[in-house]
């Protein structure tokens, strides 16, 4: 089998290993210092046009003027090639440190952003409704070792009452920094516009970190200020266990990055260019800091977009989509199967092969060492993302 090339069981509630032993094996490669960094695409990336079918006359059929033409395209396999505002991640595919999770998605979608994002913040179940976030269950108590247990940048969550998307619950010491430019020009959490839960209230005033000499260029716009702010965090030894950055328009406005209902053209591929930048220089400033074994970093969204192209130039709200996990210690390649073409209604598109909680999985058991029996409604299989 082409190592390249590892289709996964999608939608599976069991593993091939007990949960309890599965956990086991994938605590041994847990570290404590390791980070995962989550990157939010706002407003639900099309997959269709960033790992885009080579050869497919149905997707230049259906996409009449989105498509993007064929010899702008760089081939990763046999059928799809990147959108060529992703060549700076070329670097990272070529070193077997990029792993594409085709088809990945929720058990169902009500493809309202509201809704969706509530599940893929909590890992619910279809009619299932819980008030903690994913990762609160997963990581479990604070930890000490650690002044924060999270850091996230960029708008997060539009709940009140408990506004920290998968960090939800009030248990851990989490801050928000809504604008990383701030950051970067103070290095302080107090002198920026912030948000904290209870635990991390007090920390919050006092958490610094001197400036850094990082060499990395980081693109000049929030997402690459957030990268920065992170690459910073970790060469002072101060970064927390996850670092969750949102991906969004520079004015705000998601519908001009990757929720793109109509002039898709216009906005996707500056964002797609934004995403590949920013990540490629934080690669680079974690393998000049020594870092980069220990660190993981993964892209999710509510939804995918639908493989029908809209009367507006656009696409609307889709299913499974394909996302991004790289790393020093990634198995990289494709896994799960492409999200299948098909001339279905405008709002709508195919079902998920991977489930985004057996990504979870992963991360809480193989990542941070942690048990994830009893974090979702049933058990997930771990995927087979990492090397030891």
């Amino acid at each position: 089998m082409n190592p390249r090339r590892r289709f996964l069981a999608g939608l599976t509630a069991l593993g091939a290993l007990p949960g309890s032993l599965a956990w086991a094996a994938g605590r041994r490669e847990a570290a404590p210092d390791n980070l995962l960094v989550l990157v939010y695409l706002k407003g639900g990336n099309d997959a269709y046009n960033t790992f885009v079918p080579l050869h497919d006359p149905l997707y230049r059929k259906l996409r009449p003027t989105l498509a993007v033409a064929r010899d702008q395209l760089i081939p990763f396999s046999s059928t799809h090639g990147f959108h060529p505002a992703l060549r700076p991640l070329l670097p990272a595919w070529e070193a077997n440190q990029l792993a594409l999770l085709q088809g990945i998605g929720q058990e169902d979608v009500t493809n309202q952003h509201y809704r969706d994002l509530e599940a893929q913040f909590t890992g619910a179940s279809p009619g299932e409704y819980r008030v903690d976030g994913w990762i609160t269950r997963g990581l479990g108590e604070s930890d000490t070792a650690h002044p924060l247990d999270a850091l996230a940048f960029g708008d997060l969550d539009i709940r009140e009452a408990d506004p920290f998307g998968p960090f939800r619950g009030e248990r851990l010491k989490v801050v928000n920094v809504v604008h990383p430019s701030e950051w970067l020009q103070t290095r302080s959490i107090a002198r920026t516009l912030h948000l904290a839960t209870p635990p991390a209230a007090a920390l919050a005033g006092t958490f610094s970190v001197p400036a850094s000499s990082i060499q990395a260029h980081f693109p000049a716009d929030e997402f690459g200020d957030a990268l920065r702010a992170t690459a910073e965090l970790a060469a002072a030894g101060r970064a927390p266990r996850v670092v969750h950055i949102t991906v969004n328009a520079q004015n705000g406005d998601h519908h001009d990055a990757f929720d793109t209902h109509w002039d898709q053209a216009r906005h996707h591929g500056p964002v797609l260019a934004k995403l590949a930048a920013g990540l490629a220089a934080f690669r680079d400033a974690m393998v000049g800091i020594g870092r980069w074994d220990r660190t993981l970093v993964a892209t999710y969204d509510e939804f995918g977009r639908s493989p029908r192209e809209n009367e507006r130039a656009g696409t609307h709200h889709g299913w499974a989509s394909t996302h991004m996990v790289l790393g020093g210690r990634v198995k990289g390649g494709l896994y799960g199967e492409a999200p299948a073409l098909a001339n279905v209604f405008s709002i709508s598109g195919p079902p998920p092969v991977i489930d985004t909680r057996a990504l979870y999985t992963t991360l809480i058991e193989r990542w941070w060492g942690q048990s994830a029996n009893g974090v979702f409604a049933r058990r997930f299989a771990p995927l087979d993302l990492l090397r030891a």
